[in-house]
């Protein structure tokens, strides 16, 4: 079987895949897409099933690529070939003829914009060579019209790039849903990726195998698609690369459940597949910053990973298929005495009035908000987004140095200033969702309780103004930097 894996994908990456003999793959003027196109002619009795399946070959590619084609003449297409897949070439009604002939009219005047394969610039970027793991038994690998591709189908990403990449937040893998069996893409692909772009994040949206693939062959697929753009970023001039992300609806959020739990860090593929022989990119560490289940949370049961990313979870309220399961999660993660996860921070959020399926958000409800609301997550557990107070010292405070104390189980950066003799000390932080300044003397370069404390007397009740300075590193002063200025 790996031998037929291997030559598939050989001939495809030549987009020279061979086909029946009743159809013959051409490109189409203008563009350098390859379709399938029968060459019987329209009078023979068989030139409709030919069409009928040449026809639905096409359909299942076209599908996968939003926007290599001007968006009314792809979704003119769709429209068009929506009944495809349900033909019977054998036995073809009049009016279905008149559909299929009508689809290959919508499939023809598809107006290409960009380039079908070119690195970012293009629609498709495969993810494996020449060869690609497959542990799934050769007898179940088995495609018909009821499967959501063909034999000849690779895992591949389409780029959606901020514009400016000096500006990217961070870097985005996402994957739709539709449990194992299909790729649900038009609301958790389609739609996600733009407003992940919106936001500032450089956007991967993966075609990964569906079955008849099992499901180590289609997380494989995931690992994959993080170590190719790792391996990649820096020829590609991405932006944002110190975050790295991977955002799973439903049944791909299960993909990301398990390629955090089998296929993270340094597991390379041929301890599953030992035919398969790993290259330069599966040797990148395939560890992620952040995980987003988007209703498709259930806790972790046989968790060995050291690496785990910071985890934000979204619900909603009314979705039977996942709702208890993604609290359960949510509070495994929070279970600061479990190593495993001490530093993950989850956020849970519970969407009322929404179902399963919301993608990007369901309108006129709150979960419009939750890419937004991702942002600020993930900018904030990465520390892009601290708020730091300066410049609010008295003159005579003309020394200064950041640490970052532990309030309430929540990190905070707390700049300290001290006077020249170290008499005093001053503390500057944002918390509670206001400024914080905390003053006072230093006796035997020991603070004592402070003259002032703007969040009530908290800090000296529980001993943080202490607590910060234990923190302060005695040569690691600063002059005063707004001073100097």
């Amino acid at each position: 079987m790996k031998k037929m894996v291997a030559i598939l994908i050989a001939a495809s990456l030549l987009l020279a895949i061979c086909v029946p003999a009743m159809a013959a793959e051409e490109a189409a003027a203008g563009n350098d897409v390859v379709y399938r196109t029968v060459e019987t002619a329209e009078t023979d009795p068989g030139y409709y099933a030919e069409l009928a399946a040449a026809e639905a070959w096409n359909f299942k590619q076209i599908r996968n690529y939003p926007t290599l084609y001007t968006e009314d003449s792809w979704s003119d297409y769709l429209a068009a070939a929506a009944n495809v897949l349900g033909y019977d070439p054998e036995n073809m009604t009049d009016d279905q003829k008149a559909e299929l002939v009508r689809v290959k009219e919508a499939r023809e005047a598809l107006v290409q914009v960009i380039p079908f394969m070119d690195g970012l610039n293009g629609e498709v970027m495969y993810i494996w060579g020449d060869d690609m793991p497959v542990t799934t038994p050769e007898e179940e690998l088995v495609f018909n019209n009821e499967t959501y591709d063909d034999d000849d189908f690779r895992p591949f990403l389409i780029p959606y790039l901020v514009e400016d990449q000096s500006e990217a937040k961070g870097i985005m893998l996402v994957t739709s849903g539709g449990g194992n069996n299909w790729r649900s893409n038009p609301v958790e692909a389609y739609a996600v990726a733009p407003a992940f772009v919106n936001v500032g994040y450089n956007v991967f949206v993966l075609q990964r195998r569906v079955a008849p693939y099992n499901n180590d062959d289609i997380v494989m697929d995931m690992q994959r698609a993080i170590r190719f753009i790792k391996f990649h970023e820096e020829e590609w001039g991405l932006g944002g690369t110190d975050i790295i992300g991977s955002a799973g609806f439903s049944g791909s959020g299960g993909n990301l459940h398990t390629m955090l739990e089998k296929f993270y860090g340094d597991i390379t593929p041929d301890q599953f597949d030992t035919d398969y022989v790993c290259d330069d990119i599966d040797a990148v560490n395939s560890d992620i910053d952040i995980a987003i289940f988007i209703y498709s949370g259930h806790p972790f049961e046989n968790l060995e990973n050291p690496n785990m990313p910071h985890t934000f979870i979204a619900i909603g309220a009314d979705d039977d298929f996942g709702y208890d399961g993604s609290i359960d999660l949510f509070k495994q993660l929070r279970d600061k005495e479990d190593e495993r996860f001490k530093d993950v921070n989850p956020e849970l959020h519970i969407f009322s009035k929404n179902g399963h399926g919301f993608g990007a958000g369901e309108l006129g409800t709150s979960s419009e908000l939750w890419i937004p609301t991702a942002d600020l997550y993930i900018q904030k557990v990465m520390g892009k987004n601290e708020i730091i107070l300066t410049g609010n010292a008295p003159e005579e405070f003309v020394l200064q140095q950041q640490v970052t104390h532990n309030f309430n189980n929540q990190d905070v950066p707390v700049m300290v200033y001290t006077t020249a003799d170290h008499g005093k000390y001053y503390y500057s932080y944002f918390m509670m969702g206001d400024p914080q300044i905390v003053y006072g003397k230093l006796i035997g370069d020991m603070p004592v309780e402070p003259d002032y404390d703007s969040s009530g007397g908290y800090v000296a009740i529980y001993g943080d103004h202490l607590n910060i300075w234990n923190l302060v590193d005695p040569s690691a002063w600063e002059p005063r930097q707004d001073a100097a200025e």
